[in-house]
Protein backbone atom coordinates (compact mmCIF):
# COMPACT_ATOMS: atom_id res chain seq x y z
CA UNK A 1 0.00 0.00 0.00
CA UNK A 2 1.63 3.22 -1.15
CA UNK A 3 0.94 6.64 0.35
CA UNK A 4 -0.50 5.24 3.57
CA UNK A 5 -0.46 6.63 7.11
CA UNK A 6 -2.45 6.03 10.28
CA UNK A 7 -5.59 8.12 10.37
CA UNK A 8 -7.60 6.89 13.36
CA UNK A 9 -8.44 4.07 15.72
CA UNK A 10 -12.20 3.69 16.19
CA UNK A 11 -13.69 2.93 19.60
CA UNK A 12 -17.36 2.17 20.32
CA UNK A 13 -19.12 3.23 23.48
CA UNK A 14 -22.57 2.49 24.90
CA UNK A 15 -22.54 5.93 26.61
CA UNK A 16 -21.29 8.46 24.08
CA UNK A 17 -21.68 11.55 26.32
CA UNK A 18 -19.76 9.91 29.18
CA UNK A 19 -16.93 8.71 26.92
CA UNK A 20 -16.69 12.05 25.09
CA UNK A 21 -16.47 13.88 28.43
CA UNK A 22 -13.77 11.48 29.64
CA UNK A 23 -11.53 11.97 26.62
CA UNK A 24 -12.08 15.73 26.28
CA UNK A 25 -12.67 16.96 29.84
CA UNK A 26 -10.85 14.45 32.05
CA UNK A 27 -7.94 13.73 29.71
CA UNK A 28 -8.05 17.21 28.15
CA UNK A 29 -7.77 15.99 24.55
CA UNK A 30 -8.89 18.22 21.66
CA UNK A 31 -11.75 17.38 19.30
CA UNK A 32 -10.36 17.46 15.76
CA UNK A 33 -13.74 17.03 14.02
CA UNK A 34 -17.36 16.06 14.68
CA UNK A 35 -19.84 14.23 12.46
CA UNK A 36 -22.99 16.39 12.29
CA UNK A 37 -26.13 14.57 13.41
CA UNK A 38 -24.25 11.50 14.71
CA UNK A 39 -22.65 10.44 17.97
CA UNK A 40 -19.21 10.49 16.42
CA UNK A 41 -16.15 12.65 17.09
CA UNK A 42 -12.51 12.49 16.09
CA UNK A 43 -10.27 13.21 19.08
CA UNK A 44 -6.66 14.31 18.51
CA UNK A 45 -4.17 12.16 20.43
CA UNK A 46 -1.03 13.51 18.71
CA UNK A 47 0.00 11.79 15.51
CA UNK A 48 -3.35 10.08 15.01
CA UNK A 49 -6.92 10.32 16.29
CA UNK A 50 -9.54 8.31 18.13
CA UNK A 51 -12.88 8.04 16.32
CA UNK A 52 -15.29 7.77 19.23
CA UNK A 53 -18.60 6.25 18.11
CA UNK A 54 -21.81 5.94 20.07
CA UNK A 55 -23.75 3.87 17.52
CA UNK A 56 -23.04 0.15 18.05
CA UNK A 57 -23.75 -1.01 14.49
CA UNK A 58 -22.06 1.86 12.65
CA UNK A 59 -19.44 -0.41 11.10
CA UNK A 60 -20.81 -3.71 9.79
CA UNK A 61 -18.99 -6.80 10.98
CA UNK A 62 -17.10 -5.13 13.83
CA UNK A 63 -18.00 -6.22 17.36
CA UNK A 64 -16.71 -5.08 20.74
CA UNK A 65 -15.21 -1.81 21.93
CA UNK A 66 -12.41 -1.79 19.32
CA UNK A 67 -14.16 -1.06 16.05
CA UNK A 68 -11.34 -0.70 13.53
CA UNK A 69 -7.95 0.77 12.63
CA UNK A 70 -8.12 3.17 9.69
CA UNK A 71 -5.39 3.68 7.12
CA UNK A 72 -5.53 7.00 5.30
CA UNK A 73 -4.66 6.35 1.65
CA UNK A 74 -4.26 8.56 -1.40
CA UNK A 75 -6.86 6.61 -3.41
CA UNK A 76 -9.31 4.15 -1.82
CA UNK A 77 -10.28 2.47 -5.11
CA UNK A 78 -6.68 2.00 -6.29
CA UNK A 79 -5.63 0.59 -2.92
CA UNK A 80 -8.71 -1.65 -2.86
CA UNK A 81 -7.81 -3.01 -6.31
CA UNK A 82 -4.18 -3.56 -5.23
CA UNK A 83 -5.22 -5.51 -2.13
CA UNK A 84 -7.94 -7.50 -3.96
CA UNK A 85 -5.26 -8.60 -6.44
CA UNK A 86 -3.27 -9.93 -3.48
CA UNK A 87 -6.25 -11.99 -2.27
CA UNK A 88 -7.61 -9.64 0.41
CA UNK A 89 -11.37 -10.04 0.91
CA UNK A 90 -13.42 -6.96 1.78
CA UNK A 91 -16.56 -7.07 3.93
CA UNK A 92 -17.47 -3.50 2.94
CA UNK A 93 -16.70 -2.64 -0.68
CA UNK A 94 -15.47 0.90 -1.48
CA UNK A 95 -18.24 3.43 -0.95
CA UNK A 96 -18.98 7.04 -0.14
CA UNK A 97 -19.83 7.64 3.52
CA UNK A 98 -20.76 11.30 3.77
CA UNK A 99 -17.57 13.30 3.18
CA UNK A 100 -15.43 10.13 3.21
CA UNK A 101 -14.53 7.23 0.96
CA UNK A 102 -14.14 3.97 2.86
CA UNK A 103 -13.67 0.23 2.43
CA UNK A 104 -13.28 -2.43 5.13
CA UNK A 105 -11.34 -5.70 5.29
CA UNK A 106 -9.83 -7.90 8.03
CA UNK A 107 -6.34 -8.89 9.02
CA UNK A 108 -5.54 -12.63 9.36
CA UNK A 109 -6.79 -12.60 12.98
CA UNK A 110 -10.13 -11.04 12.05
CA UNK A 111 -9.39 -7.48 13.21
CA UNK A 112 -11.32 -4.97 11.08
CA UNK A 113 -9.22 -2.53 9.04
CA UNK A 114 -10.40 0.46 7.01
CA UNK A 115 -9.14 2.21 3.91
CA UNK A 116 -10.03 5.87 4.42
CA UNK A 117 -9.90 9.05 2.33
CA UNK A 118 -11.45 12.42 3.11
CA UNK A 119 -10.67 16.00 2.22
CA UNK A 120 -12.76 17.12 5.21
CA UNK A 121 -11.25 14.97 7.97
CA UNK A 122 -7.55 15.72 7.45
CA UNK A 123 -5.09 16.56 10.19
Amino acid sequence: MQGVKAHHVALRTPDFARAKAFYTEVLGLRIAAEMPGRDCVFIDIGGTTIELMGIPDQVPGAEGAFAHLAFEVDDVMATYEELKAKGVEFFVEPREAGPMQVAFFRDPDGNPLELFKSDVFRW
